[in-house]
């Protein structure tokens, strides 16, 4: 069970795991999700806290496509610091979704555990992203560039507030 809780530690960005909580649901996807072109490295800029990623600093994950449609995600976290030691976890996700592309399924420990998780909104340039589980309890900003201007962030937090996800817990990568 501790190599199974040190794994969970580990996991990054929006796409950790979660309580399964049904009370509510995220906003629907804002936009169709170019999968080529959201294949790549995300930044964890702001996030829910939660058990997972207790002293998880400086997140990221990199999507790559594989077989039948289907995706890897390499979650990476720091320990302690920025430039603490490195937690990896890889897992495997499918669309949900095929008309926006924006809705998936994460696959953890060899399809043990499942989470649900919807792109709320991403940028037409494809700079930054507005994701959260699919009960809209624990959103996150991602961005292309480890870091974001402020007024920007604090105009991505607003849009977040307005699209009806919950603001008020978000914090820095990095912990507090």
């Amino acid at each position: 069970m501790s190599v199974l809780k040190s794994a969970l530690a580990g996991l990054t960005a929006a796409f950790v795991l979660f309580p399964a909580v049904a009370l509510a649901q995220a906003p629907e996807p804002r936009r169709t999700v170019d999968l080529d072109r959201f294949m790549g490295r995300w930044h964890e800029i702001l996030r829910t806290p939660n058990n997972h990623q207790r002293d998880c600093w400086a997140a990221s994950q990199v999507w790559a496509p594989r077989d039948g449609g289907n995706f890897t995600i390499r979650q990476t976290c720091h320990r302690g610091s920025r430039t603490g030691p490195t937690r990896v976890v890889e897992t495997r996700a499918r669309v949900l979704d095929a008309q926006t592309n924006a809705k998936f399924e994460a696959s953890f420990f060899g399809g043990l555990i499942r989470q649900r998780y919807w792109v709320i909104d991403i940028a037409p340039d494809y700079s930054w992203m507005i994701a959260s589980t699919a009960d809209g309890q624990f959103p996150a900003l991602l961005s292309r560039s480890p870091t974001m201007s402020d007024a920007q962030r604090q105009r991505l937090v607003a849009r977040m507030a307005e699209l009806g996800l919950p603001t008020r817990q978000l914090e820095p990568s990095g912990g507090r």
